[in-house]
């Protein structure tokens, strides 16, 4: 990410009357963004004029419109022409096949990209936003939440999720299920390299072009999504540096905070 903007505020919210769910709310953000993150992430672009690139297309992003991003994906921000104000409902995947499942949609949901403008649907998220912020009572969160994700499943999900059949992505595959399963490991580019069957430079240029960012980018926000989590349970900063291989406390501060946004101890404050 690029330099803040000295006026941005960026803060998070959770309810505890909707558990897998978490709030995002940035206000005068200049920030160039380079995400992975394992949730669902619907965001509402308030004032925005910016472009990003996600499933190796670019979208440009309107006011008042909506944006989806699937868990296990990237997406990053290549163009702001003008500060944002934007917020970002996160779901985890189970408590978005809980709503799929009750609208008859089996598995995970899968979503054509958008953003799209949808008033409706906007303004839907934006009363539940306010509801979340605001601390209004459980019933009112639940119904709100439960509306949006209904309208939001009924107007965009697929039926199907699609499979990748090229063959030549499996090699990338298994490098990318390697960094799930060793995410706390020191993990170098020939050792991904080696996985995949490719050398090291072909290897570099075919991660970066099917997943948005390279290997060791994936490798940090992965580190920073599993971080999370260990956060919001109050464990120390210190202690999550080691549990996920960060070479020490400022390592892991520096690039939680240009994840982000916030400092670990600012994310950890919220209830």
């Amino acid at each position: 990410m690029s330099n803040a903007d000295s006026n941005e505020s960026i803060s998070y919210a959770r309810s505890l009357a909707l558990p897998g769910v978490e709030l995002m709310s940035a206000r005068n953000s200049s920030h160039h963004w380079r995400v992975f993150h394992e949730q669902y992430a619907i965001c509402a672009n308030d004032v925005v004029a910016a472009d990003i690139r996600y499933r190796n297309k670019s979208h440009p992003i309107f006011d008042r419109s909506i944006s989806l991003f699937e868990p296990g994906e990237t997406h990053q921000t290549h163009r702001v022409a003008r500060p944002q104000d934007f917020q970002v409902l996160f779901l985890t995947p189970d408590t978005m096949q809980k709503f799929s499942e009750e609208m008859d949609i089996p598995g995970q949901p899968h979503f054509k990209p958008v953003p799209e403008i949808n008033e409706q649907l906007y303004s839907s998220f934006k009363h539940l936003h306010a509801a979340i912020i605001n601390e209004a009572p459980a019933i009112e969160q639940q119904t709100l939440l439960a509306e949006c994700i209904g309208t939001l499943l009924s107007t965009h999900a697929e039926k199907r999720v699609p499979t990748i059949l090229d063959s030549g992505k499996q090699p990338l595959l298994r490098a990318r299920d390697y960094l799930h399963d060793h995410y706390s490991n020191s993990i170098t580019l020939e050792e991904l390299a080696a996985i995949a069957g490719l050398s090291g430079f072909h290897f570099l240029k075919a991660f970066t072009s099917l997943f948005g960012i390279t290997p060791h980018a994936y490798h940090i926000c992965l580190r920073i999504e599993r971080s999370l989590p260990l956060l919001r349970q109050g464990v120390s900063t210190p202690q999550i540096a080691e549990t996920l291989g960060f070479y020490d406390q400022s390592h892991f501060i520096h690039h939680f905070k240009r994840t982000m946004g916030i400092t670990p101890g600012k994310y950890q404050k919220k209830p």
